[in-house]
């Protein structure tokens, strides 16, 4: 035992330092490809710029903060009767992302941007840790290039400085800590996601129902009350009561021009109306199915599921959303083991985006219906080959 504890000490002491190697490597390119020709106009500027409202007592929502965000990204004051483009994020994030707020801004898009990469190859490892399956490292190499060049928007997380990636590390991470045992941690980290709220609500609401018979449901649930309310109350120090003001915010983010509602994509009412049942109605039974059965395999179509139903109901803001579309990409791929045509399609399905990117308009907006819609189908298809099998291993 002291032997094992004592390898899996050096095994992170390695990771830890090829990850800081990483890190340290990115600086370089990150800063001559974007922070020099691109200045402030990064999605961290707002995050920057809100949050340092925030730490010194002043309303991050309120016009001087907005005007701070359009000097700093687009370089002038936007009239009144356009779009605003103010903080819409909750308070706490000036928090959970505090290293990045107290530092000069140029210093930390830098940094920001310079771990994205390294952070997108800890949530592979980390997916391949929670689904429990071994992959050789010439595969990883391969899967690694597919879905961070093959499948576009990973690397628009990238270029923008988005959030993306944080918001899935906590997810996984949450995830694999419960899975050893640590439910306070997991839960604690599950909050941090919530900086992203609109991301987050689906996957606490997946939380509960995955840890409803565990014996640290109690423990789990509790620290995660708890550490939100703990995000409610430090920012209410700096700037009072803050969510009634965040919520009031979000009502003009809601009139984002750049913003995509899937369903509005179709041509008619009648459609949407009948996009919108379908979709529920696909959904809801892969959560009855993960609730009645909850094996591995049926929470994993599950979260599958619930994660193609964000992605077509909720209005997103940029394809780089379609990033979370690799949750059931990985997911098919690790349960169509014993099906290699079946995993080389869907391998090969992460290239289209490419091919609607050439086709131009209207694709660029219709991927966000057409990406969550060919990975319904093959949830569909994997659902039907390991019920296959069931049958005939029975």
């Amino acid at each position: 035992m002291k032997q094992h504890n004592k390898t899996n000490r050096k095994t992170i002491l390695i990771l830890t330092g090829l990850f800081i190697l990483a890190v340290a490597l990115m600086m370089v390119p990150s800063y001559q490809l974007l922070v020099e020709p691109r200045g402030q106009a990064f999605d961290l500027f707002w995050i920057w710029a809100g949050g340092r409202a925030i730490l010194t007592g002043q309303n991050p929502y309120g016009l001087e903060t907005t005007r701070i965000i359009q000097l700093g990204v687009f370089n002038k004051i936007i009239p009144p009767h356009q779009y605003q483009h103010g903080f819409p994020h909750p308070a706490h994030i000036a928090f959970v992302l505090l290293p990045f707020i107290v530092t000069p801004f140029s210093w930390s898009i830098l940094s920001w941007i310079s771990l994205q990469i390294p952070l997108f190859m800890v949530i592979l490892l980390l997916g391949f840790q929670v689904l429990n399956w071994s992959i050789r490292p010439a595969l990883l190499f391969l899967l690694t290039l597919l879905t961070l060049l093959g499948f576009r928007y990973p690397i628009n997380v990238y270029v923008l400085g988005q959030l993306i990636f944080f918001v899935l590390l906590c997810f996984l991470l949450s995830i694999w800590l419960f899975q050893r045992d640590h439910p306070r941690w997991a839960a604690v980290v599950l909050a941090l996601a919530t900086i992203r709220p609109d991301l987050s609500l689906l996957a606490i609401i997946l939380a509960f129902i995955m840890v409803r018979k565990s014996p640290y449901r109690h423990e789990f649930i509790i620290t995660l009350l708890a550490t939100g309310v703990i995000f409610t109350l430090v920012p209410a120090l700096f700037i009072g009561f803050w969510p009634l003001t965040w919520i009031n915010a979000l009502q003009s983010y809601g009139e984002n021009p750049f913003a995509t509602w899937p369903p509005e994509l179709l041509s008619s009412t009648a459609a949407i109306i009948a996009l919108l049942i379908a979709v529920s109605i696909w959904t809801g039974r892969y959560i009855v199915l993960g609730w009645h059965n909850p094996t591995s395999f049926h929470q994993s179509l599950m979260v599958s599921a619930v994660a193609l139903f964000g992605l077509i109901i909720f209005p997103q803001t940029g394809s780089y959303t379609l990033t979370f579309a690799l949750i059931p990409a990985f997911i098919f791929l690790r349960y169509a083991n014993g099906s290699p045509w079946l995993q080389i399609i869907i391998a090969a399905s992460l290239l289209m985006p490419w091919l609607y990117f050439i086709f131009g308009k209207p694709f660029d907006r219709l991927i966000f219906l057409l990406i969550p819609l060919q990975f319904i189908i093959f949830q569909e298809i994997v659902r039907y080959i390991n019920r296959g099998r069931q049958t005939i291993a029975t």
